[in-house]
This record gives structure tokens, sequence and C-alpha cells, in this order.
């Protein structure tokens, strides 16, 4: 056999061999190339025309940028692609952009694929926005006018250390950093940079110190059967230390609840069926120093400068859930007793229960009470009426020594409606004429005596409670008026109504808001306390005064009145 004959039969043969099996590896088929038709042509959200969308060919990225403020959710997604290429999902789907690696998958014909993946991102801001710039050590908010921030702090604060919050997009930067200490003796320059990174502005910080501050700061001390913070010698003095070193200037006693008062009362012995006064006295349990709880009281808060006002909470009110015919005063004066429409007792929203304010000898009651504690008291600096003083409930006035009254001046019944508007004017004169003799009585007793009144919000004290204070004001017969804002909810609202009121009828600044510090053992949030009392400030409030005194021993509400109460106040000079 020729050699190229031999040859090529042991290249057959190799062949069969290989075709039988052989270990040989086989050579893959090479991958057929991706087209370049596998791709994004375009791509859009229906929701959003005119977004930023970059397509990138490289890294096979969709970058979708949406402006500040934007917020994700589902959105239709719209893309182009060549023709023979399918994509999932499908053009027209929504999608939720919230969602992290977003893939859109490209495939063709011959079964070659493509993910392009979407990165969505919602820009920073260029903006720069501040809000709520309030100095840390005082709660003093800045005042911004163009590229200046003005600061007025309080009477003996030091403002040579001073760091500050603000309320900004997130991202903003400042240089110097607000928490570094700021010495504000002279201007400061402060840069402020936009979460973009980019835009800045700048602003100049500046700082007055205002003169001492003219106003009533008041902390309201209820009966011992609330608090046990002033029943010992040793808890006046100590409690009146801590008003004084938080810089409260005005201290509200109660001295008449529950048909008891805080001193040896003859009036009340004669009134009542008590046979003592330890029985009426509801400081009986006090102990040491001069055993008389109120004249320690009176000194003690003299010595600091605090100013005691004796405030009669329970004025012409009974009690509280029902009425007591064995109570003291009602067992020996049973027809002092309230009556309402319906022939049963009168009563504000079925709770409280109150004596007959329109009657004449109910009303010299409690002006006689009044009256023996300025005399017993001399060196007392005012008195003040509640909610309840001069106060009744709407649907009273139907016993028989008020209805025996109306008749006599007008003629007729009290109609069966009390809202009645002719009824309504008439009781309404009764305590109205009440407020101002009893302011009438109380100078005459004592001349420089300070006259407060502490009625609820109007016009609700009206409907509901037949307290027309603007009216009181109108006639010269409040000195301070001390309104309880205790709807924290609306309590700007209250503030601004009240303050209306106010400049309606007298020319002073009266108003001293009550704001509820402790309710029921649960102490205003920190927040809250801090807004209320810049509030305050900013609308020019008389100070105001927190009920009540145990909430002074929260180590953050202490903390706040320092800020607030950075130095002592004056009292007004007409009080």
């Amino acid at each position: 056999m020729k050699l190229m004959e031999l040859t090529a039969f042991l290249a057959a043969a190799l062949l069969v061999f290989n075709a039988c099996g052989a270990d040989t590896p086989e050579t893959p088929e090479p991958e057929p190339p991706v087209t370049s038709d596998l791709e994004l042509k375009s791509l859009s959200l229906r929701e959003y025309p005119g977004l930023d969308i970059r397509i990138d060919h490289t890294d096979y990225t969709v970058d979708i940028s949406f402006p500040y403020g934007a917020i994700l959710g589902n959105a239709h997604i719209e893309y182009t692609v060549a023709e023979g290429i399918t994509g999932s999902p499908e053009s027209g789907s929504s999608i939720d952009l919230t969602k992290e690696n977003i893939g859109i998958y490209l495939s063709d014909a011959e079964g070659h694929a493509r993910k392009y993946t979407l990165n969505v991102s919602v820009l920073p801001s260029s903006d720069i926005v501040l809000n709520d710039f309030i100095n840390s050590e005082y709660a003093v908010e800045g005042k911004i006018s163009g590229g200046d921030i003005l600061f007025e702090f309080p009477y003996g604060a030091d403002i040579t250390a001073l760091t500050f919050t603000v309320d900004t997009y997130d991202g903003t930067a400042f240089e110097p950093a607000l928490s570094e200490p700021f010495d504000l003796t002279s201007p400061k320059t402060l840069t402020v940079t936009a979460p973009d990174g980019v835009t800045q502005k700048t602003f100049t910080l500046t700082a007055t110190v205002s003169e001492q501050e003219t106003a009533v700061r008041g902390i309201y001390l209820p009966s011992p059967s609330h608090t046990t913070s002033f029943i010992t010698r040793e808890n006046v003095q100590s409690s009146i230390e801590l008003m004084a070193d938080l810089n409260f200037n005005c201290l509200f006693v109660c001295a008449w609840a529950n048909s008891k008062v805080a001193w040896d009362s003859d009036v009340l012995l004669q009134n009542s069926s008590y046979t003592d006064y330890d029985s009426a006295n509801m400081y009986a349990r006090y102990t040491g120093g001069s055993g008389d709880a109120l004249k320690d009281i009176i000194e003690t808060a003299h010595q600091h400068g605090i100013k005691v006002i004796l405030w009669f909470e329970y004025g012409f009110m009974h009690g509280i859930g029902g009425v007591n015919l064995s109570d003291p005063i009602l067992s020996e004066h049973p027809d002092w007793i309230g009556i309402g429409n319906d022939g049963g007792y009168s009563n504000y929203n079925g709770s409280d229960y109150y004596l007959n304010a329109y009657n004449p000898d109910v009303q010299n009651f409690i002006l006689s009470l009044m009256k023996e504690a300025v005399a017993k008291y001399p060196d007392v600096d005012g008195v003040q009426g509640d909610d309840r003083l001069p106060a009744m409930p709407r649907n009273s006035g139907y016993d028989d020594v008020t209805k025996a009254m109306y008749l006599s001046e007008t003629g007729g019944t009290p109609p069966s409606d009390y809202n009645n508007p002719s009824w309504v004017k008439w009781r309404l004169g009764k305590l109205n004429s009440f407020a101002v003799r009893m302011y009438d009585e109380m100078k005459a007793l004592k001349s420089d005596l300070i006259v407060c009144s502490a009625p609820n919000k109007y016009p609700w004290c009206e409907t509901n409670l037949m307290q027309d204070w603007p009216q009181w004001i109108a006639d010269g017969a409040v000195d301070l008026l001390t309104v309880q804002f205790y709807v924290l909810n609306s309590y700007h609202t209250d503030i601004r109504n009240a303050l209306g009121y106010v400049s309606a009828n007298t020319g002073r600044n009266l108003l001293n808001p009550a704001m509820i510090l402790n309710n029921g053992g649960k102490i205003m949030d920190r927040d809250v306390l801090e807004a209320q009392l810049r509030f305050n400030r900013s609308v020019g409030t008389c100070g105001e005064s927190q009920f009540w005194f145990d909430g002074l021993k929260t180590d953050y509400v202490q903390e706040v009145f320092r800020k607030f109460y950075a130095a002592p106040a004056k009292f007004p000079d007409w009080l």
C-alpha cells in the first residue's frame, strides 16, 4: 500500500474510533455574538413626564432622578427597543419605585438576554430653609430677616457661649457648627450650605439683652388634700426656695375648697355645723413654725420677693359628683343650693353642683369669707376668683329666692328655656354686678390688694357657666386675668382670642395665661411646655401661671424654667 493511501486509511480509522466513544473532549461551539440591537432606546415614566433619565449602555444602568421632595411610589414604565426585542416587565407595566435592584430584562429571538438596572433617586434640595432657629440655653427663637438673624435674650442672660438648634432639611451644613459656642457680644457670621452641597448663604447673628422683664410668673398651690408640699414649716421653706430659685414671683394659695378654708374662720363656723376651727381648716394638720400655715407661707414668700394671692378655688360651687345635704354648710342652709330648670339641683355637666350664686345671702357669705381672710392676714397681696367665682351653671335660677327676685324686678316668671336671651341677660347681670361688688369691697378693705380672676376661656365660659369676664374688665373689676387655657390643641387660638377681648376692654396687659403643667399627675411634655412659653412671649402676654405646684419637682421642668426665667421679673406697676 502506498504511503498516501496508508495515511488516509489511518485518519479514517481514527475518526471511526472517536465516533465510537473515545474520551477525547469536544470543542464547544462559540456563543453567537450579542447583537447591538439588544438595547433600551428610550425610557420614561408615564406619571412623571420630563424627568431627568439617563441610559448608560456601558454599565447597562438607567439613572432616574426625581426632584427634591418627591415621594416615590408606583409608576408606569414605558420604553422602546429595536424590532424583535422583547422586555420584561413589558413596556406600560406598573413598577414599585421604592424597591431596590429594579431590572428590565431584554431578550432576542436567538436567546440572548441583557439586564438594565434602574437606579432611582431623589435629588437633594438646593433650598436653604431655616425654621425654629432657637437658642439652646435660653430657648430664645431668632427672628430671620434677609441675611440677619436677631436674638433678643432675657434680662440676665449670658451671651458669651451660646449654641443653637434649627429645623431644616437633612443634609444642610453650618459653618461654624451650631453646636459650637457662639459669643454674640458682637455679631457673628454663619455660612449655611444647602443639601445639594453647592448653594450657600451667609447670615449675620446678632444678640441683644432685654431690660428686666415685667411679668407675673405664678404657680398654683391646691389644697393639702392634693399635695403635702406645704404641710410642714420645712416643706414651706423648701418649696418657696424652689420657686425663688426658678424665679417665680407669685403663689396662688387655695384658700376655699370642699367647704373648708385655709385659716381659723369664725365666718365659716357661724354659717355651718362645724363646732371647732380645726374641723373647718384644711391646714389643721400643719406642723412647725407658727402653727399657722397661711401665716408662714406669706412671711416666707415675702422674704423671697414672692407675692401671695388667696385663691378661692370653689367659689360658689358646692361639690363634685352630687349634692350632699349633710355637708356642714348645707346642713345649716339647705335653701342655699341651686335649682335647675328641671326642678333638680343645678349643675354643670352632671358633675359640678353649685350653691345659688344669685342668692344675696350666698353672695354675702362668700364675700365675708374673703374679707375675713384679708383682715386676718393684712400682708396678703391679693385674692382671686376662680372659674366658679362668680359663676353659675347655665341651667340655674329656678329656686324660690331667684324666681321671687325675677318677678319683683321684671314682673314675670323665669322661662323654662334657660337659654332664653332675656333670662340669660338678667342672670348675667346679677353675676357681673357681684364681680364689681367683690372688687370694690376688697379694695375698700385694702387699697393695694390685687383682685384677680381665673375664669375659663370666653365665650365658652358664658355659654356654660355664666361668666362674662370681658364685661368685668370693661367695668374695671379685674387687676389680673388668669384664664385657664388647658386645651393643648387650641392653645394658640384661645390665647389670641383672649388677647382680643382684653385689648377691646382695657389698655392694660392683664392676660396671664394659666397653663396645665400638672394634669392628674401627668406632667406636660417638655416640648409642649417650651412651645407654650415661647408663644406667650411672641404675643406679649403678662407672663403666665402654672397649674400646679408639684409639677415643679420634675427635673426637665426645672431645666425649662431656668431657660425661660433666667433672671427675676418685676411685677407690673398696676399690681
